[in-house]
C-alpha cells in the first residue's frame, strides 16, 4: 500500500502519468527527474517545522511555486524569495549556504524579502 501512495503522489504532484514521449529514452528521463525531484521534496519538508508528512503538492503550493530573484554575485549564487503567508515556515527551516560542486564551487545562498 506504501508503494501505490508513493506512486499516486507522483502522478499528482510531477506528471508521471503525462510522460513526455513513447521512445523509451524519454521515459526513462521523465521517471529519473521525478524521483529527483521527489527526494529534494522530502530533503525540504524534513527542514520545514510541522511539514515532516507534508505531499510533494503541498509544497509545491505552499513554498516551491513562491516567485524570487536569482541573483549571480561572482563566487555565490543567491535566490531571493518573495514574502508570502507560509515565509515564516521557510525562515524557520535554517536553510544552509550549500557549496555546489557542478557550478565550479559557487554557494548557492538563499534570502527572504
Amino acid at each position: 500500500m506504501n508503494i501505490e501512495q508513493r506512486l499516486a503522489e507522483a502522478i499528482r504532484s510531477f506528471g508521471l502519468d503525462a510522460l513526455a514521449g513513447a521512445v523509451p529514452l524519454n521515459v526513462d528521463h521523465d521517471v529519473v527527474l521525478t524521483v529527483l525531484a521527489r527526494t529534494v521534496c522530502n530533503a525540504l519538508r524534513r527542514r520545514l517545522p510541522g511539514y515532516a508528512t507534508a505531499t510533494p503538492d503541498t509544497l509545491q503550493r505552499r513554498f516551491l511555486s513562491t516567485g524570487g530573484q536569482i541573483l549571480n554575485r561572482g563566487n555565490e549564487i543567491t535566490v531571493r524569495l518573495d514574502r508570502r503567508t507560509y515565509s515564516p515556515v521557510l525562515r524557520q527551516a535554517h536553510l544552509p549556504d550549500t557549496e555546489v560542486p557542478w557550478w565550479d564551487g559557487r554557494t548557492l545562498r538563499y534570502e527572504f524579502t
